[in-house]
């Protein structure tokens, strides 16, 4: 599948998971049912619907963050895709309580992990409040048998360098997903923050390739390694364009 994918061109330059999805490849692989951990305030939403998800699960540890996703996911935009929102830390162990610090951009990179000089450094505008939050932890294979998603489509990640921790509390999940979204890093910008390499073996094991060179920073797409057929038809249809 990696000659058939470098064939192609795929794994030569990075593209942005949602996009590979629009441009057919969600529709070739039937997915229609994901479950977004580190949801913030649901930017994602409006993709999700134009793909015609039938349902989205949202799952955002910070309280304050929670409630105002809840509220923008209550404003009706005439598309038909279900949303739910759940608030819980999704990790590998269920029933402890971790610590979530806070950053000036609206929570958006808000992480258990503090801040290394790199992220300083990268993102000099944004920075740790101060503020800290006290959240409980669940494995994401109980929140999603919990609300009717334990046979989603789509897992994907953006939870500030603690995306192995989603994954490693959803084994179920990926034992039935068709794809996977997480954000990766080659570099640390959160001490502790899981890099790229272990994130590509980690789902390796779980039998699922990558379908485009990794970013510095950013979200990556990993797909079942099942999916040859289907992946081989898509590959031939985007090259032709």
């Amino acid at each position: 599948m990696r000659k058939l994918i470098s064939q192609f061109g795929f794994l030569e330059k990075h593209r942005e998971p949602l996009a590979l999805l629009k441009d057919g490849l969600a529709a070739q692989l039937g997915i229609k049912t994901a479950i977004h951990v580190g949801a913030h305030y649901g930017e994602e939403r409006e993709a999700y619907e134009s793909l015609g998800f039938s349902d989205v699960l949202w799952v955002e540890a910070s309280a304050d963050t929670y409630r105002q996703l809840v509220d923008r996911l209550a404003k009706p935009t005439g598309a038909r895709t279900r949303h739910v929102a759940i608030n819980a830390f999704a990790s590998d162990v269920a029933g402890l309580g971790v610590t979530l610090r806070h950053f000036s951009n609206e929570g958006a990179s808000s992480s258990i992990f503090a801040a290394t000089p790199l992220f300083r450094e990268t993102w000099g505008h944004v920075e740790e409040t101060g503020a800290t939050e006290e959240v409980g932890t669940d494995t994401l294979d109980h929140i999603a048998q919990s609300n009717g998603f334990q046979n989603a489509d789509l897992i994907a990640a953006d939870v500030q360098g603690a995306e192995l921790m989603v994954l490693k509390g959803a084994t179920s999940l990926l034992a039935n997903a068709k794809a996977v979204i997480v954000e990766v890093s080659k570099a640390q910008f959160y001490e502790g923050g899981v890099l790229q390499p272990e994130l590509k073996a980690f789902l390796g094991r779980h039998g699922f390739i990558e379908l485009c060179r990794a970013p510095r920073h950013g979200d990556q797409l990993f797909l079942r390694t099942t999916t040859f057929g289907w992946l081989r038809r898509f590959c031939e249809t985007f090259r032709s364009r």
